[in-house]
């Protein structure tokens, strides 16, 4: 199937009538039909319940326009790999979370391309869990970040160890403490934190194990949450006084000073202060050099 044959059946999907559909991809309805019917008795199913107005999808052909669109970006990407294999061009793919990028990618770029200006560098930002899938997947050279690494297909090691506080809003204080900081946060019972809403990380963060291993073990239970999965949402959304997360003092940088100020660096009692930070690559991918480098370029950004 094309790309274009693809587009008539999620086009037809969309507009649930044959000829609205028709008329936006510019070809006559009984030819959108004749497409249809042949790709149904080619399949031996029904992909669309005619029987109603409007048509629908049947369940086999939602399941049928998932697989094939599964299909046809898989081969896009090989076609891609192809031709950029063909090329000779030198690349490195790398793996980061939102929040890590906005701090470390620009700097490891530069030291990257002060020793190869010709090098591709390729980010993909997003949640660590799922990050860590497509570098298990060969999508990705290098992965950098917080989760449950895989160590029977994954070699990697801890990077560094990231200091990690509670940020709370200052308004959850009668008088708020004076200045604090990650190396300076203000000691609080669990007790201020009962009845308050918490930022919970997406579910694929490796934040969000942190911040559950905590609540559990301080018996903490918020009447509500909001869940981000960018981190660095959480962070404003604390400075708004709108409830309290697990940072680090990396994420206050990139906000404006007067939200930095509402922000109080706290900790609990016999609170575990800090996380492993991983890296992770295949031992069988052929870009060893250009890992190596990028894991020795980490390791100077993140003393």
């Amino acid at each position: 199937m094309t790309i274009d044959q693809l587009n008539y059946l999620l086009v037809l999907a969309e507009e649930r009538n044959f000829t609205r559909a028709a008329k936006r991809l510019y070809v006559t309805q009984p030819t959108l039909t004749a497409f249809v019917s042949k790709l149904e008795k080619e399949l031996g199913t029904k992909l669309f319940d005619r029987s109603r107005t409007p048509v629908r999808l049947t369940p086999n052909g939602e399941f049928y326009i998932k697989k094939m669109q599964d299909l046809v970006l898989e081969e896009n990407r090989l076609k891609y790999e192809l031709k950029y294999h063909n090329s000779c061009r030198q690349r490195i793919r790398i793996g980061l979370g939102y929040a890590h990028s906005l701090m470390w990618a620009c700097k490891l770029s530069e030291q990257l391309l002060e020793a190869d200006p010709q090098l591709d560098i390729i980010f993909n930002e997003g949640q660590e869990a799922d990050l860590l899938c497509a570098l298990k997947r060969d999508e990705l050279d290098l992965f950098f970040g917080h989760t449950n690494m895989d160590p029977v297909n994954v070699h990697y090691g801890v990077l560094f160890h990231e200091k990690i506080v509670l940020l709370v809003p200052s308004t959850f204080f009668p008088e708020p403490p004076g200045k604090t900081s990650m190396n300076q946060p203000h000691l609080i019972g669990p007790e201020i934190l009962y009845g308050k809403r918490l930022i919970m990380p997406g579910n694929s963060m490796g934040l969000r194990l942190n911040t559950q291993l905590l609540t559990e073990k301080y018996h903490i239970d918020s009447p509500s949450i909001i869940q981000t999965s960018n981190i660095l949402t959480g962070a404003q959304m604390v400075s708004h006084g709108l409830g309290y997360m697990l940072g680090n003092d990396e994420l206050l940088r990139f906000l404006l000073p007067q939200y930095r100020r509402q922000i109080v660096h706290c900790i609990l009692p016999e609170m575990s202060s800090d996380r492993k930070y991983y890296y992770g690559y295949l031992e069988s991918n052929q870009n060893q050099e250009l890992i190596e480098k990028s894991i020795q370029i980490m390791r100077s950004l993140t003393k």
